[in-house]
């Protein structure tokens, strides 16, 4: 064939493939773009108007794929992970990357090399994971595992969970908690809590977000700073999250990680969920957000009040000192005569590595130049580290002379009845399915749960399994669940109007994302 035929049957050929792009029946062209994984759908979506449209539409639904990868070559694990969320159509609105251990600049990159430099991403490091697996889609769990060698704790087990979501409807990004030197928590929260509120009046017609996603480093500064959070956010707002471990963060507008000046700390980052001011009432009124508790822990019968109280340093993470008098009565206890109490009562459910004091923190709090600062009360909770003749030890500060404590201890059977709820709760939810969805969940659960807490396997997400076995969730053991609640306790703090408490320990925090046609 002459190169002039050869150059006119290819323009021929060309033609006629644009015919046919061109032709293509909607219907047909909306099941094959369907079936395309996420980098190629996005190629397609650039054809031309039609293809554009139509691609358009696939993406009106919401989207939120987890999956988890074990593979002990992070790198190929973490293309596993990758393989898996992108394997269909999806426009990434933000991204979550948990690791046991590893490099989190490596991971981000890897995950900024695929989904863009546009897209919010968190990496934290965790103590465990669960959700379903990459490779076979099977349920389960992976919990760090420590070794002692030569002296030294070694992790040994390596996995990485990936979340990825789109909701049409929702703006969404990255907002940190940075600490320079010298900066009270106090400064930070109100700055936190600033920059949120200016974030959301910048995308939205709405005053607040819908939904926060937090993960904290493991510092003191975090307490004091979600509980101005849980103040200064409305009670619609759902918030959840992660309040100790490692993380990095990617706002939408940066290209890698944020970069701290030398001696700031990074103390939270949220992911910021707003409705969109940009999208149709219908549309913004699509994604809805709601959560669900497992508690895991029983309060002691006695109840304390805090006499001496003193803190040590350092300041980063301090730890408490203290003496209680039992409620209503005059003397003094020390530490050990306070365990006594706990051990007589507990008997064989006493571990003092599981102890925990349960602390009504009735404070002030504003936010910025507010005139009347408004009085809130907390539930908070203190790991109890050990005691003496003098004092009883425990994690953090902020307990003041005169504070109200119980003493909590894990309980197996508190925790199942309390999944048996979440469970009921998602059931109701799922018979409303004529109108709505769920999308996908995720879990944050405490590092003292899991399936050796229960003795059977996927108990913390069996929720999820026996209403929805199809749904793409993740989850990852948390070094302090954050989950908002409003309850008032039994007993003598019924005299409290409404305790909040936003932190958890031994729990399981289930965030949940449906969507309403």
């Amino acid at each position: 064939m002459t190169k002039g035929k050869s150059e006119t049957s290819k323009k021929k050929t060309h033609t006629a493939d644009m015919i046919f792009i061109n032709s293509m029946n909607e219907d047909l062209l909306n099941n094959i773009l369907l079936r395309l994984p996420a980098k190629s759908f996005a190629f397609a979506s650039c054809v031309n108007r039609s293809w554009n449209r139509v691609s358009n539409r696939i993406l009106s639904r919401p989207k939120l794929i987890s999956a988890f990868s074990q593979n002990p070559d992070k790198i190929r694990a973490g293309e596993e992970v990758l393989d898996k969320v992108l394997s269909e159509p999806i426009r990434p609105h933000f991204v979550i990357a948990n690791i046991t251990y590893g490099n989190m600049e490596e991971t981000l990159r890897l995950i900024t090399e695929r989904v863009g430099s546009r897209v919010p991403i968190i990496v934290s490091i965790v103590s465990g994971i669960l959700g379903k697996e990459a490779c076979n889609n099977k349920a389960g769990e992976v919990k760090e595992l420590a070794a002692i060698n030569d002296g030294m704790t070694v992790v040994t087990q390596f996995a990485i969970l990936l979340t990825i979501g789109y909701l049409p409807g929702m703006k969404v990004d990255v907002i940190p908690a940075i600490q320079a030197k010298g900066e009270s928590e106090a400064a930070i929260g109100d700055k936190f809590v600033m920059d949120i509120r200016n974030y959301v009046s910048l995308v939205s017609d709405h005053a607040v977000p819908t939904c926060l996603i937090l993960f904290g480093e493991d510092t003191h500064a975090t307490e004091s700073i979600l509980r101005k959070l849980d103040y200064a956010m409305p009670a619609e707002t759902i918030i959840v999250g992660d309040q100790k471990g490692e993380f990095l963060h990617k706002c939408g507008n940066e290209s890698r990680s944020v970069q701290l000046d030398k001696d700031d700390t990074r103390v939270l980052a949220g992911l910021i969920f707003a409705r969109d001011r940009h999208r149709p009432a219908p549309e913004a009124g699509r994604i809805q957000f709601d959560t669900a508790i497992s508690r895991g822990v029983s309060s002691v019968e006695l109840r304390y009040k805090a006499a001496n109280v003193s803190v040590t340093f350092p300041r980063s993470s301090p730890s408490t000192l203290l003496t209680a008098r039992r409620s209503g009565e005059a003397e003094v206890l020390n530490g050990l005569q306070i365990l006594d109490d706990i051990e007589n009562l507990a008997g064989n459910q006493f571990s003092l590595n599981d102890t925990y004091l349960g602390v009504i923190k009735r404070r002030k709090y504003s936010i910025g130049l507010e005139k009347k600062p408004k009085i809130l009360s907390s539930l908070v909770f203190h790991p109890v580290y050990g005691a003496d003749e003098q004092y009883l030890l425990v994690d953090g500060a902020g307990i003041k002379t005169g504070d109200y404590f119980q003493v909590h201890l894990p309980d197996l059977n508190v925790a199942e009845a309390s999944l048996n709820a979440v469970s009921s709760q998602l059931r109701n939810l799922k018979s409303k399915l004529k109108t709505s969805q769920v999308v996908g969940g995720f879990v944050f659960k405490g590092s003292g749960r899991g399936d050796s807490f229960f003795g059977r396997p996927n108990a913390d997400s069996s929720p999820f399994l026996e209403n929805f076995p199809e749904l793409p969730f993740g989850g990852i053991f948390c070094g302090g669940e954050i989950g908002r609640s409003l309850f008032v306790e039994e007993g003598e703090e019924k005299k409290e109007s409404s305790l909040r408490r936003c932190l958890h320990v031994h729990s399981s925090i289930y965030l949940i994302v449906s969507y309403t046609s």
